[in-house]
Formats: C-alpha cells, structure tokens, sequence
C-alpha cells in the first residue's frame, strides 16, 4: 500500500510542481503601455487579437423561445491577451466613404493576471450608423491606431 502510494507521488510530483511554476500572482505583464484614467488609476492597455468583422443579420420574425443567436449588425470576432481584461470599443462610420473604424482597447487596472487559456469571442455591436445593402470597408485599430484588421463587409437586414 506505501509502495503504491510513494510511487504516486514519485511520478504525479514533478507534474504538480510543472503545472503551478508560474500563477497569476506571480508574473507581472504591464502590456503596451500603461497610463492614468480621470480617477487616477492606472490603466495597462493589452493589444488584442482581431479575428474578423461580420454582419450578423438577425432572425427576422422570432420564434418564441428564440431557436437560434438572433444577433443583429456588425459582429467583433477577437480574442483579448488575458481573460480577466476588460474591453472598450468606440467606432467611426463615414457614410461618404461608406468606411467604418473599430477602435478596440483591452486594458486592466492590474499587471497580474490569472494563467487561464481564452478563447475567441463575439461581440455584437449594431449597425454602427450603416445603411441596409450597404457594402463598407471596415478597419479595426487598437487604442494607438495601429490596423489589427481590415476588410469588407455589406450590411444586410433579414426579411
């Protein structure tokens, strides 16, 4: 029975030891820069991961209980550098160039972070001021106007 035990220990040890080397509360990362919001707090900005832009063009009459995402207008496909960041998203829509600008800003008010694997995700943002039939060029820039992203995408509405 000891004998069963220590080699237990003897081989899940090291794995143990391997998986908790580096927490959250250990490894400080101050992103890409870091400044002051209006109530003085420091803010670290993180660029994220842009995976795309879509239209998501809802369900038309909704069935009750919705059987599907219902979701309507541009669709944000991104994956943020840590999962306890948060995210700020503002746009520009210029209907003359038929252009919109995502300007999208992951940022904490902390440098450790949680080690927990993320994985993409969607945000709905709405028509951003579009017009149906639409086709728009659409750039995604982070907080320092870099182009995370840029393609073409035509506001369609369900009927």
């Amino acid at each position: 029975m000891y004998r069963y035990i220590a080699a237990l220990a003897f081989f899940t040890l090291p794995f143990n030891v391997a998986c908790t080397a580096q927490t959250g509360d250990e490894v400080a990362d101050e992103g890409d820069g870091q400044e002051q919001d209006v109530t003085g707090a420091t803010k670290y900005h993180y660029e994220p991961s842009i995976h795309g832009v879509t239209w998501a063009s809802g369900c038309g009459i909704v069935a009750d209980p919705p059987q599907k995402d219902c979701s309507f207008g541009f669709v944000l496909n991104y994956t943020r550098s840590y999962i306890d960041l948060k995210t700020t998203v503002s746009h520009k829509t210029d209907e003359s160039k038929h252009t919109v600008r995502i300007t999208v800003d992951t940022w904490s008010n902390g440098k450790y972070h949680p080690m927990i694997a993320v994985g993409p995700q969607n945000d709905t943002l709405g028509t951003l001021d579009t017009k149906a039939g639409q086709t728009y060029t659409v750039t995604v820039v982070d907080r320092k106007d870099k182009t995370l992203w840029t393609g073409k995408v035509t506001a369609f509405y369900h009927l």
